[in-house]
Formats: C-alpha cells, sequence, structure tokens
C-alpha cells in the first residue's frame, strides 16, 4: 500500500526530494514520445511520485518480502475528512503512475508494471492497482541511494554503541569454561606504533563513510534472503582499538570500525567523503610472516597451489596448524571444517597437510606452540600501524581490515608503497606480495 507519509532521516528525505525533482523532468520529456499530455501541475505530480518513490524504495530495500505497490486510483478513497489517501494529491497519484507505468525508462521497459485492479460492482469491493517497480527503475534508486538496509532510517546502532568510549589498548581472555571472554584496558603508554592511533581516530570521526552501489543486484548480492536482513548488520562505531589475547604483546590487532564488518563484496562501493575507495591487501600474510621469522625466501607462485587439491583447503591447512598445539590437532580442526562443507574430503586431510608442509618445510619448526597464531597477529598488528602511520603523515586516512587497507582510490600508489615499506621495516629481505 503506498505510503501516506515520509519517514526517515534528513539526509534521506533530501536525497528522495533531489530524485523525484529529476525524475519528474525525465518523464516529462518522455511523456510525447508516450503518448501523454501532462495537464497537472508540476507541484502535484512530483508530490505523488515523491510518496510512490519513497513507498518502492521502502520494499525494495527488503527484497523477497513484496514485490508490488497497492495504489488506488478511486477518487473517493482522496477526498473527505476520512478518506484514507487525503493527504495525497489525486491528480498528483493518477499522473504519476500514467508517467511511470508508459514513460520508458531503458530500451523498451518502463518504469512500471501496472496490474489493473477490478471492482465488483454489486460488493464495491474488489483488488487495487498494483505497479511493480522494473529491474532498470530499481537501478536508478539504488544509484540515488534510496535502497538501503534498514530504510529509511538505516541500520540501527548497536547497544554497545551507547557504552562508554573503548580504551584504545586492551587485553582480552577466555574464561576459564572457554564459553565467554573478558576484556580489560591496558594501562600503559601507547609505544611509537600504537602512537598513530588517537590521531587517526580524530580524522575518522568526521569521515564520511558511505556506499555508492552500481545496481540493485549488488544490493540484493548482500542480502540473506534465508534471515531476511542484510548480511552488513550494523554500522556503529568508528574508533579503533589495539586489542591483546591474554596479555600484552600476544596478538593486538586492529579493531573498532563497523567497515571491519562489511561483507567484502560490498566493500568494492565503500566512498569516503563521496569519493571511491581501492582495497589493497597482502597475499599468503600468515605464511609470508612466518618465512620472515625463519629467515628464509618462500617458493615463487601462489603458495597456496597445488595441483587437484583446491586452494582453499591448503589456506585452510595452514590456519588450523598456526592456531593448535600439534599435528594431531591441526588435522582434528581441518577434518571439522571438512565434515560441516565438504564431508568426502575427510579422509585427504593428512594428505592434504603433509603435501603443504613438505612444500613449505622450511617454516614447519615453528608450529605447534600454542602461541604461533598470536606471535603472527602481532606481527601483522604492528606492519598495520605502520602502513597507517605512514599514510597518516601524508594526509591520507585509511581503515584496516587487519591485513588489508581501504583508502580513497587516489591513493592507490601511495598505500602500495606504504604496505612495501611497513612489511620491509620488520622483515628487510622479504618482498611482500599485494593484491
Amino acid at each position: 500500500m503506498i505510503f501516506t507519509s515520509i519517514e526517515g532521516r534528513p539526509t534521506y528525505k533530501r536525497r528522495l526530494a533531489r530524485y523525484t525533482d529529476s525524475l519528474f523532468n525525465d518523464l516529462n520529456s518522455a511523456s510525447n514520445v508516450a503518448g501523454i499530455k501532462v495537464d497537472v501541475n508540476r507541484r502535484a505530480t512530483v508530490e505523488a511520485l515523491k510518496y510512490l518513490v519513497h513507498t518502492i524504495a521502502h520494499i525494495a530495500s527488503i527484497p523477497g518480502k513484496h514485490h508490488y505497490v497497492s495504489l488506488s486510483l478511486n477518487r473517493n478513497d482522496y477526498f473527505g475528512e476520512k478518506a484514507q489517501f487525503v493527504s495525497l494529491p489525486y491528480p498528483g497519484v493518477v499522473m504519476a503512475e500514467r508517467l511511470l507505468s508508459n514513460c520508458l525508462v531503458e530500451g523498451n521497459q518502463s518504469y512500471v508494471e501496472r496490474k489493473t485492479g477490478h471492482r465488483n460492482p454489486s460488493t464495491n469491493s474488489g483488488l487495487r492497482t498494483r505497479i511493480k517497480p522494473t529491474d532498470p527503475f530499481l537501478d536508478k534508486l539504488t544509484q540515488a541511494g534510496l535502497i538501503f538496509a534498514g530504510h529509511p532510517f538505516g541500520l540501527k546502532k548497536r547497544s554497545s554503541a551507547k557504552m562508554k568510549p573503548r580504551q584504545i589498548l586492551q587485553v582480552s581472555k577466555k574464561t576459564d569454561d572457554g564459553l565467554d571472554k573478558v576484556v580489560w584496558s591496558l594501562k600503559r603508554p601507547l609505544d611509537d606504533d600504537e602512537q598513530v592511533l588517537p590521531k587517526l581516530n580524530l580524522k575518522l570521526k568526521s569521515l564520511r563513510v558511505d556506499f555508492n552501489l552500481p545496481n540493485y543486484s549488488a544490493y540484493t548480492e548482500n542480502w540473506n534472503f534465508a534471515l531476511g536482513k542484510s548480511k552488513l548488520l550494523h554500522m556503529s562505531g568508528n574508533q579503533l582499538y589495539r586489542r591483546f589475547a591474554d596479555k600484552d604483546g600476544h596478538a593486538g590487532r586492529i579493531y573498532g570500525h563497523w567497515v571491519q564488518h562489511c561483507p567484502s563484496k560490498f566493500r568494492r562501493f565503500l566512498t569516503f567523503n563521496g569519493k571511491p575507495t581501492i582495497e589493497r591487501d597482502f597475499s599468503s600474510m600468515q605464511l609470508h610472516l612466518l618465512y620472515g621469522l625463519a629467515d628464509l625466501a618462500p617458493p615463487s607462485g601462489d603458495l597456496y597451489a597445488f595441483d587437484g587439491v583446491d586452494r582453499h583447503w591448503m589456506k585452510s591447512v595452514l590456519t588450523k596448524s598456526v592456531g593448535a598445539r600439534s599435528k594431531k590437532e591441526a588435522l582434528a580442526a581441518l577434518r571439522k571444517d571438512m565434515k560441516e562443507t565438504a564431508p568426502g574430503l575427510m579422509g585427504e586431510a593428512s594428505n592434504m597437510f603433509d603435501r603443504f608442509w613438505n612444500h613449505h618445510s622450511g617454516v614447519y619448526e615453528l608450529l605447534f606452540s600454542g602461541d604461533s597464531w598470536k606471535a603472527l597477529q602481532y606481527l601483522d598488528s604492528t606492519i598495520a600501524l605502520r602502513v597507517l602511520r605512514q599514510l597518516l603523515d601524508k594526509g591520507i586516512i585509511c581503515i584496516p581490515i587487519h591485513d588489508s587497507f581501504i583508502v580513497q582510490a587516489q591513493f592507490g600508489d601511495q598505500i602500495e608503497h606504504a604496505m612495501r615499506a611497513s612489511f620491509k621495516s620488520v622483515f628487510p629481505n622479504l618482498n611482500p606480495i599485494l593484491k
């Protein structure tokens, strides 16, 4: 049913007003070809378009739930104090529907498809006219920023966003039962690498982060149809902090910005202050760090590429090994992973493990200390901090995603230079691979 009021944040309402004004101009220009005489004043038609577009954008923001907007073209529904649509301009609604249904938006497709309602004279009731937005129209609405998760107000703030500001240095530790963890602040001065965080956080407070989606498919690709909600769960938090595991100096990755929870396919469309972004990451980071610790050069080519084996599983061999205390524990974790997604491979786990570590035998002795992952995360977080510092010194704001980094696309050369230089500041004899 068409909405009779327009809700949303001021930014959304401004976008809606700009778009419907532009839409009227396009429809008015196309009306002659469609054989329609626009004999309703502009103000009424634009007002009706605003309500129609608002309603269409709302149903499109929740894919799979509704496909049509129900629309009454009965004059009696618009006049009189008790009329259901008294707040809407009837002549404008009729004209807006005619224009959207008959004017072409792309090729031979109109803006909406119309299904005419039918009234039963004996009961004076029946189906109302319904309109369904076409794919090209949905693309236009997406590009205009009118379709988004949590429409019309956006995603809700996390409850944790109302808590006190997080301390920049933290330590987390699992409880004795392993089911929960406790976090406490680390009371020490920031080291040279960490001093970039409060400076960067000041810049992040004023950074406008948004999405510029190219089409409606990009939006639905990031929609969880089974759960009926966006894969992007929230947009709360823009202050970075470093969190160690168990004690100071263990792990210490950088967290705190909502972009870090954004699905990778969605991050492609991020904008910083209205400008497109680029994401660069270290390829095979953990394995390169192991080779750096061993002071060895890694083999050439893709470090996870093995004939006849999916790259995903060879990468899984590494991640399970780094987090394990023994080969037996690593294999158990690998088989558990396979059982959930590829049970037919469980019998190959041991062979995959041996093939991988025979190829990377030079770093095998660094495994199974129980804290390998903490040492590797400490190194990658140190490198990340140095990347952030190098960029901020040049006035470039960057959001880290552990071993990848997002900046405005215009700074592609600078981010690559900062990543290479920061990696080599830790391992001078090793050249990182970027992607």
